[in-house]
């Protein structure tokens, strides 16, 4: 089940719509967004997307979308959103509220994407000898690292689309 669901609304017609967009009339209008987050309460506003990025790459079994928007009240909202090409694994979405551009990018840039990855553990009972263990740690920080920097390059994406210094 996925909780990466987004429901916008356009303040014109008052249509809802998931994840299929506006209508190119709504262009610059205000839509309210409502962004349901895994294991908090929803994100609710109204505003524009400034910003949208996505990695998605058929070889990879996971992708982050990142999104950056802009409140009517002149804050701003920032999410990064982990889907899974396996119906298995639920994605989830991470979002929050700054009063400036620079906290919502800074929260972005310190996203640590090492709490994303699955961790394994051996099964009840199962002896290891310290090379097992060892090789397990060895590709776990080798899974860490390929993660941080899957969502580093799609954050350096964002920011330079924006121009952000």
């Amino acid at each position: 089940m996925s909780f990466a669901m987004e429901e916008k609304t356009s303040e014109m017609s008052g249509m809802t719509s998931t994840d299929t967009g506006l209508s190119n009339a709504n262009i610059g209008q205000p839509v309210s967004y409502r962004i349901v987050r895994s294991g908090a309460r929803p994100v609710k506003f109204k505003g524009s997307e400034l910003a949208m990025a996505m990695s998605f790459t058929p070889e990879i079994p996971y992708w982050y979308e990142i999104n950056l928007y802009r409140t009517t009240s002149s804050e701003f909202v920032a999410a990064v959103r982990l889907f899974h090409q396996s119906e298995e694994k639920r994605d989830t979405v991470e979002a929050w509220s700054f009063k400036s551009l620079d906290e919502a990018l800074a929260a972005l840039e310190h996203y640590d994407a090492a709490m994303d990855v699955d961790v394994v553990l051996p099964e009840v009972g199962e002896e290891q000898c310290a090379a097992e263990i060892a090789a397990r740690a060895l590709e776990l920080r080798a899974r860490i690292e390929s993660q941080r920097q899957h969502y580093r390059g799609l954050v350096g994406e964002v920011l330079y689309e924006l121009d952000a210094e």
